[in-house]
């Protein structure tokens, strides 16, 4: 949860993809979703880079989320803990400053369905309790 908020903070919407997404399932994803970063796992990059390359997310804009059992090979790519160590030492970010009503009408998340009838479709999600952000 931790990047999908970190995302938000940047005002950036959040596409979680399916593990079990085929290359062509996922590049559909990146590319509806006018995606311009990955966040993925080691044992994904088989499925990640070849979608990422197709829609032009180039490989220095692919990070990884470490999981528990990881090694360290796959070095070329930035871990998702080393840019939580960067960003401590960066200045703090100055507060958003919101039209009234963004939080009720931003996507907070753009979510995909299986796809098991054929492509995925999106599905938008708005913030809950956007009242504190307007």
């Amino acid at each position: 949860m931790c990047l999908h908020w970190a995302i938000h903070r940047l005002n950036g919407v959040s596409s979680p993809g399916n593990v079990a997404y085929s290359i062509d399932e996922l590049q559909h994803q990146l590319k509806s979703a006018g995606a311009s970063c990955l966040f993925t796992t080691l044992s994904l990059l088989s499925v990640s880079l070849p979608a990422a390359a197709a829609v032009g997310i180039p490989r220095n804009r692919i990070y990884i989320c470490e999981m528990p059992d990881d090694n360290n090979s796959h070095a070329e790519f930035k871990r998702f803990s080393e840019l939580i160590s960067e960003g401590e030492l960066l200045p703090e970010l100055k507060s958003m400053k919101w039209t009234k009503g963004q939080g009720k009408r931003q996507i907070a998340f753009l979510c995909f369905s299986s796809g098991t009838s054929g492509l995925p479709v999106s599905l938008a999600h708005l913030p809950q309790h956007s009242e504190r952000w307007n």
